[in-house]
């Protein structure tokens, strides 16, 4: 299966975690009782979209408490939002069949076990991908909300497309590659954010430009709630324009293809002050590195660095640039993955009392300010 070498980055399962997320085409066949090994209760979740109906409904989970329920009705719980209804399993359960090994393996699905704690969090939900399902948390008051999302469509490899991103100042949101866990994330992990943590602040954006995550499983966490659209498919940021002068973007290089140069063109207004920058994780093979930079003409600001599981912030205090590009070298680009958020950042007005460095952002009356925080007012771009 071509979309398992996704799971590359942490693994099916992570040691030690309550939580599990199991490949159909990982269990044994012929009768055979596939255990699950966690520790009840739990929630179960199937996502399995580019699956045959008439195998789905050979394949039976079993509980302790001799509850009988197929793999087709588990996949077809899903509601008109695309969240995905969880099968609660109290004491124990196991997967069985009279399929045989080799059929299994033809399976895309996978099936997500939670933890005690997600299944009595009422803030913790799964969406599958196939509804195309629009995000409402915006407005949602001070709550912390956990999405997972599961994309088993392969018809797209799979992949996501995300847009329509509305965000308020006071609201925060991380993605994460994979699933979460009960512990919290490792600082500088996630794989896009807004605000944004750059080498000198965190900045808010009102726009967030279109972008894909070709992963089969990924998860949102967010403060106060955001706004967007999420379907299947994929979206290539290559030669398209960013849409504002104060933006962020999000660039993924998946396993199992080839990389290749990717130029995202740059809304301009060459009479004002700002700042831009990166952020990048991910894996090269050994000696590999990505280089990110900001391009107008001969002139350029680049960075060329392996990228490890921590993104390494890197940004420039300038904004006069026609493109911004990302390019890798390695052994084997096929081996490669990594995850790009940039951004530009306008300022004031070149001669204006205020023009200056900046480090965080706002909306107000419809016009972008930036302002500095009171935190790191004294911070300047060097």
């Amino acid at each position: 299966m071509t979309f398992l070498s996704i799971f590359l980055i942490s693994g099916l399962f992570l040691c030690g975690s309550a939580q599990k997320l199991m490949s159909l085409s990982s269990f044994k066949g012929t009768n055979v009782k596939n255990n699950f090994k966690a520790h009840a209760p739990y929630n179960i979740y199937v996502s399995a979209d580019s699956d045959a109906e008439f195998i789905l409904q050979q394949i039976f989970v079993i509980t302790g408490n001799e509850q009988n329920v197929t793999l087709l009705d588990l996949k077809k719980n899903l509601q008109a939002s695309g969240e995905i209804t969880a099968f609660p399993v109290q004491k124990s359960a196991y997967i069985t069949t009279t399929l045989s090994d080799n059929e299994l393996k033809t399976l895309n699905g996978v099936i997500y076990l939670s933890s005690r704690k997600q299944r009595a969090d009422t803030n913790f939900h799964v969406y599958g991908v196939s509804k195309s399902p629009n995000i409402i948390l915006r407005g949602m008051g001070n709550l912390n909300t956990t999405i997972l999302f599961l994309n088993t469509i392969m018809g797209t490899n799979p992949s996501s497309i995300i847009s329509q991103w509305s965000q308020d100042s006071t609201a925060h949101a991380y993605l994460y590659t994979d699933f979460p866990l009960d512990t919290a994330e490792e600082t500088n992990t996630q794989i896009f954010s807004n605000p944004m943590h750059t080498d000198k602040a965190d900045l808010y954006f009102a726009n967030v430009e279109k972008f894909s995550l070709s992963l089969v499983a990924f998860y949102l966490k967010t403060y106060r709630g955001v706004n967007f659209s999420i379907e299947p498919g994929y979206y290539s940021i290559d030669g398209k324009r960013t849409s504002a002068f104060t933006t962020t973007g999000f660039y993924m290089k998946p396993l199992a293809r080839n990389a290749s140069t990717i130029t995202v063109n740059i809304k301009r207004d060459v009479r004002y002050s700002g700042a831009s920058g990166a952020n990048l994780l991910g894996h090269v093979p050994k000696r590999g590195k990505v280089t990110v930079g900001f391009y107008n003409g001969d002139s350029k600001y680049e960075e060329s660095f392996p990228p490890s599981y921590y993104f390494s912030p890197w940004s420039i205090p300038y904004i006069d640039f026609e493109t911004f590009k990302v390019s890798s070298t390695s052994s084997n680009s096929t081996a490669e993955y990594y995850f790009v958020q940039y951004f530009v950042a306008q300022g004031t007005l070149f001669g204006s009392p205020t023009s200056g460095p900046i480090q965080t952002a706002t909306q107000s009356s419809g016009v972008v300010q930036l302002f500095v925080s009171m935190a790191i007012s004294t911070m300047y771009w060097l």
